[in-house]
């Protein structure tokens, strides 16, 4: 009996992260406001009413879909952080790491990357209007500055916690403007340059 319990619990525990994952590919693809319980049935090829036997409300699923995200986006990036933290390499090369660790396979087109990055906005934006959610899209974002002050403190910046969140925002800009207009987005080399600028900057302020 115990056995088939944690069967059907394990069972479970995957229908739900199917769900939570086929969230937020409608999220990507469609945007908060077409995500519904139907719609996220669809994308994970269930019934309809699988969904809100895993979640009772809307709230719910888009809560843990935002959390599902953020956990293993977390995990990454403090991958990402450790690596940085031993301090290898030139500011151009730690520049060109960087940038195609946080661009993923947008760099290649890959249409997931894509919808993975706007699902990242969206729940962002989502975040200013629902409280429950600001504090795990606080933990993301925080995350990605842990990568960039762990870059700025290897490559001997003065003041990395100073520094980090205006790498944060350049990335950030260039990743919105990649969705707003795919014509104008910029590829691994550039924001590698771009980032080696922004260092310069800053490195230029500790010399003053």
């Amino acid at each position: 009996m115990g056995t088939e319990v944690k069967t059907r619990r394990a069972r479970g525990e995957r229908r739900r992260e199917e769900l939570l994952r086929a969230a937020l590919r409608v999220i990507g693809e469609r945007g908060v406001g077409q995500t519904t319980h139907r719609a996220v049935a669809e994308e994970a090829g269930v019934p309809p009413a699988t969904t809100t036997y895993y979640f009772s409300s809307i709230d719910e699923l888009l809560e843990e879909a935002l959390l599902l995200f953020v956990r293993e986006e977390v995990q990454r990036l403090r991958a990402l952080a450790e690596r940085l933290d031993g301090g290898v390499g030139t500011v151009d090369e730690i520049a060109a790491l960087f940038a195609v660790e946080l661009l993923g396979d947008d760099d290649a087109g890959d249409p997931m990357s894509r919808t993975q990055t706007t699902a990242q906005f969206e729940l962002y934006l989502e975040a200013t209007r629902r409280p429950a959610l600001r504090t795990v899209a606080r933990d993301c974002v925080q995350g990605y500055v842990d990568v960039a002050v762990a870059a700025l403190r290897a490559t001997g910046i003065a003041d990395p916690e100073r520094a980090g969140p205006s790498f944060l925002a350049l990335i950030d800009g260039h990743a919105l403007q990649g969705l707003a207009s795919p014509d104008h987005a910029i590829g691994a080399d550039d924001l590698r340059v771009a980032l080696g600028a922004l260092w310069a900057g800053w490195a230029a302020l500790d010399a003053a």
